[in-house]
């Protein structure tokens, strides 16, 4: 007599708890960087809504100082399965978000060391994410997931998209 068992994976509902760090997709890749940390609600099939927190720190060359940019952003989407292998090792998934936040410029000052202004302001914002990743089931409880995503931030008087790469961990509850 034979018995076999299917992964307990991609079940609907099952929650998750994601974990994410990457670098900003810009000049200064060594110190710009973003943590987010999510959570996953498996709707079936590969696709899940998620809700999640993520800093991104920036610093901006003035001189021989470095400008301090942080962001804080929640965000709120889904993600669909695009591709997937049969057992459900690997998938490709492209996901949606709608994001809204904060973002400080040099922690609120306006002067710099020298008397100059800094022009750009310190604004909520708010905007639209898109991402690409692959998810890698290392166990029916742990995944790997490298990324690509770009984040569109209205009211910020800095660059509109912000573009980015990271990896994350995703443990399934």
């Amino acid at each position: 007599m034979s018995i076999t068992t299917k992964a307990q994976r991609l079940i609907p509902k099952q929650k998750a708890i994601e974990l994410n760090v990457g670098f900003l997709l810009n000049d200064s890749k060594s110190e710009n960087y973003f943590i987010n940390t999510t959570i996953t609600n498996q709707s079936g099939k590969g696709n899940y809504s998620f809700f999640g927190f993520e800093y991104l720190n920036e610093k901006q060359n003035y001189k021989k100082v470095k400008i301090p940019i942080e962001t804080f952003i929640a965000e709120a989407g889904y993600s669909f399965n695009l591709l997937s292998d049969r057992k459900k090792n690997l998938l490709f998934n492209f996901s949606l978000s709608a994001t809204a936040g904060f973002e400080s410029i040099n922690k609120g000052n306006d002067l710099l060391f020298d008397g100059a202004k800094i022009l750009s302001e310190s604004n909520f914002v708010y905007g639209a994410g898109g991402r690409v990743s692959a998810e890698i089931y290392i166990s029916d409880r742990i995944v790997l997931i490298p990324h690509i995503k770009a984040k569109a931030l209205w009211n910020s008087s800095r660059e509109l998209i912000r573009p980015s790469a990271g990896l994350g961990i995703r443990i399934n509850l």
